[in-house]
């Protein structure tokens, strides 16, 4: 009996912690470690062998608990504050024992050092077996009647578990599978980039991954087949790699799916590919001659020299083409919807000259079947002259496609067309207009048909009228690109009103500025390259030019092209696109990767080639503009006012030599 009291209770309770198999320990770095005789029995360890490293200890640990101590280590080391970890350690002879882990921070020592002092019990006996039983029959439950196959993956034993769902997956039996390495299954390079994979979550820690793989095995019968997994890894107190938990499942009918849904997208494509096609040439083909059609017929009609019968059959002729002109539009603008690949030019307009320049266009042919045709513009508060900013080009084809359906439509009477602005709230300009006719009428169940692709209000309409009932298709699908509506009513007796309203910004004086400065004639003498192959188009392109000052040579291919630009210099280069022996976007590129003399003078497209992506290919070739064919006199003098640039001085020079 010792005579202080306090030392008389530590004995007893150290007595008392002995015996009843806690064990105590206390770590100040790896390499400084102390046991108390109690935790070698508990970890079933050789005293005689001395303390194992801390390393040696993780091996000790259960593979699904080496998580847990490794992340809970770092922090004992780090804070004051107490620590309680539950886990399982596995002893040399392959029992498992339950273990409660207390460990502290210790204030510094006399040296100070500050040492982790804890103390392990051995909970083993007071853990519930029923408990443990049931989670065990819950998991083989789950296991053993899921269709994806649960494997278990010792880094150096191989497989220790598979689900039942193994005969369905691989055609092996789990004990078949029991001892198998992974490499013995999944081909080599599927091995090799699986373990790239893990070894990438290892240096992350990823212990679980949102993101799983896919992989081939090979089944018992010697197919391969097509698995996704998704591991989970589980490491050790020193973050090695000791055991994968999978669940794998077989995705071969998902892989039948994906590759027949790319079989079907790449026969999409090709069909897509082949209609694009199709399309392009089906243009090219009809644009060349109507080019000849619509350009020689125009110039006829100037002339002033034909009768008044020859003047007739000649705007037969110039209606005819103008006619199948429109319907090749129509298809290819409706085949640009439909893949969406129409985008709007945005540019600063006049609404009233918008309306204005419609109704000009269609008077002549209104007033030969006895039309009042007129147009009121209606401003809210807003200027007459107001400039918006929108697709001015787009929001005509609208206009014109109203108008010209009233005008086809009516027998007699009038169109009226109504284009009003006003501001709302936000002061955007609101663009509306009206197209009132005293023609047919529509039965109020047409109204909204009308505005489907190839419908007419009823089948004797398109045997009168012709036309191929994508007019008003193309103009709401137009009308919801830049955010507006499109609509109609008519009560089928007194004739139809078809509207449509967007809102469009109002333009600053810097852009109506800019754009009136990029309007105008040629006010200078140009010297002009074409090449084109149809005989019959550098007579139009040159007879077109003649009335202006513009000395023009003509090339027949894009090699005569690329060789004529190098020998002298010219204010502008037109260039068709389809040529034998070197087509336009050839020729282009190689005069502007030339570095000689005239490699940088604007080219200018003129061609029959339309399509967005064929434009973008000019663009692509070096190419400044764009002249579709059939050719508007028009847009070809707005080419040449935009793009030819001077060069009188290089061009004197070489007169001179």
């Amino acid at each position: 009996m010792h005579d202080d009291p306090d030392i008389e209770a530590n004995a007893i309770g150290l007595t008392a912690l002995k015996r009843s198999g806690v064990g105590w320990w206390r770590v100040l770095d790896a390499r400084t470690t102390w046991w108390s005789p109690s935790m070698f029995d508990i970890f079933g360890l050789d005293p005689a062998l001395g303390v194992p490293k801390p390393q040696e200890i993780f091996h000790r640990y259960h593979p699904d608990d080496t998580n847990i101590v490794a992340r809970s280590w770092p922090k004992m080391f780090s804070s004051d504050e107490p620590f309680r970890m539950r886990y399982r350690i596995i002893r040399p002879t392959g029992e498992c024992r339950h273990v409660v882990n207390w460990a502290q921070r210790q204030p510094p020592d006399e040296a100070g050092q500050r040492w982790v002092v804890g103390m392990v019990t051995d909970i083993t006996d007071q853990v519930d077996d029923a408990a443990l039983f049931d989670a065990e029959r819950a998991f083989r439950f789950v296991a053993e009647h899921t269709s994806d196959m649960v494997v278990r993956t010792g880094l150096k034993s191989g497989i220790t578990y598979a689900s039942p769902a193994s005969r369905a997956v691989l055609g092996y039996s789990p004990a078949e599978m029991v001892g198998m390495a992974p490499s013995d299954l999944v081909p080599r390079d599927h091995v090799v980039r699986i373990r790239s994979l893990l070894q990438d979550r290892i240096r992350r820690q990823e212990l679980i991954s949102p993101e799983g793989y896919e992989y081939q095995a090979r089944h018992k019968d010697g197919r391969l087949v097509w698995l996704e997994a998704n591991p989970r890894l589980v490491l050790n107190g020193a973050g090695e790699l000791t055991e994968i938990v999978d669940v794998v499942r077989d995705i071969g009918a998902r892989k039948e799916t994906e590759a027949a849904l790319r079989a079907a997208q790449a026969e999409a494509e090709a069909a897509s590919q082949a209609k694009s096609e199709f399309l392009a040439n089906m243009s090219h083909e009809l644009r060349t001659p109507l080019t000849s059609i619509l350009g020689f017929s125009r110039l006829i009609g100037a002339s002033g020299d034909l009768s008044a019968s020859d003047r007739g059959y000649l705007d037969l002729i110039r209606s005819a083409g103008e006619t199948l002109l429109t319907v090749v539009n129509d298809i290819l603008d409706f085949s640009k919807l439909e893949a969406g690949a129409l985008t709007l030019d945005l540019a600063p307009f006049s609404a009233a000259a918008l309306a204005e320049g419609a109704t000009a266009l269609l008077r002549g042919q209104a007033e030969a079947k006895g039309l009042v045709l007129t147009c009121e513009t209606l401003c809210d508060g807003v200027a007459g002259d107001a400039r918006l900013v929108g697709d001015v080009t787009r929001l005509r084809q609208v206009l014109l496609n109203l108008l010209s359906n009233a005008v086809k439509f009516t027998e007699k009477g009038s169109v009226r067309l109504i284009l009003s602005i006003e501001t709302d709230d936000e002061g955007t300009a609101v663009l509306s207009a009206s197209v009132a006719d005293t023609g047919l009428g529509l039965a109020p169940d047409q109204i909204e048909q009308m505005f489907e692709r190839f419908t007419q209000a009823d089948g004797s309409v398109s045997r009168r009228f012709g036309g191929t009932g994508l007019g008003l298709a193309i103009s709401r699908r137009l009308m919801e690109i830049m955010g507006g509506e499109i609509g109609a009513r008519s009560d089928g007796k007194t004739g139809s009103t078809f509207w449509f309203r967007a809102a469009f910004p109002f333009a600053s004086a810097g852009m109506t500025a800019m754009t009136e400065a990029d309007e105008g004639d040629l006010d200078r003498p140009l010297r002009i390259l074409l090449a084109e192959d149809n005989a019959a188009n550098r007579t139009l392109i040159k007879a077109l030019l003649s009335s202006f000052d513009v000395s023009l040579d003509m090339v027949e291919n894009g090699e005569e092209a690329v060789a004529a630009a190098a020998a002298r210099p010219y204010d502008l280069i037109l260039m068709d696109m389809q040529m034998p022996v070197m087509d336009g976007p050839t020729a282009s590129r190689a005069i502007r990767a030339s570095g000689r003399a005239g490699h940088d003078t604007p080219i200018v497209a003129l061609t029959a080639n339309v399509l967005p992506e064929q434009i973008r290919q000019c663009r692509d070739a070096g190419m400044q503009g764009h002249v579709a064919k059939p050719v508007d006199p028009r847009a070809l003098m707005a080419a040449l006012v935009e793009h030819a640039r001077p060069c009188t001085v290089a061009t004197e020079a070489a007169d001179a030599a």
